[in-house]
């Protein structure tokens, strides 16, 4: 798995086509954090059981570390069967704190969720200004 991160407009996706460019991709999944809040489920725990469910239904194979999935988990990724699963997400930590509480709360679910995230990817990068810098 792979982690991109960055601010709005900074150059995620066009740095995801160009260095993942058979990926299967998840973007935005901070608007995904504010569903769950919304719904007054944790974001954190929703998160990591989503990437308990896909892990589940891959497998990597030590010849070629190609990524393979089960039958339903094809039909969900489109028939495709992708090398890397990218995920982006905006940081929306840096700058003003908002003064509404439920913005706050989604601020600190979307760092605890990329925390979560960062953890478990086998790369993570941060783009500023279109320039990619590998964290881990």
């Amino acid at each position: 798995m792979v982690l991109i991160i960055g601010g709005m407009c900074q150059g995620k996706h066009d740095f995801c086509k160009s260095e993942f460019p058979d990926a299967e991709v998840i973007e935005h999944y901070e608007e995904r954090i504010r569903e769950e809040l919304g719904k007054g489920k944790d974001p954190v725990s929703e998160a990591e059981k989503w990437l308990d469910d896909i892990s589940a239904t891959m497998e990597i194979d030590g010849t070629d570390s190609a990524i393979h999935l089960s039958m339903d988990s094809a039909n969900r990724f489109k028939e495709q069967l992708p090398r890397e699963l990218v995920i982006i997400m905006n940081e929306v930590g840096s700058g003003v704190v908002p003064m509404d509480k439920d913005e706050r709360e989604w601020r600190e679910a979307v760092g605890r969720v990329s925390c979560s995230f960062a953890k478990r990817a086998d790369r993570v990068y941060r783009l500023l200004a279109g320039i990619p810098q590998r964290l881990k």
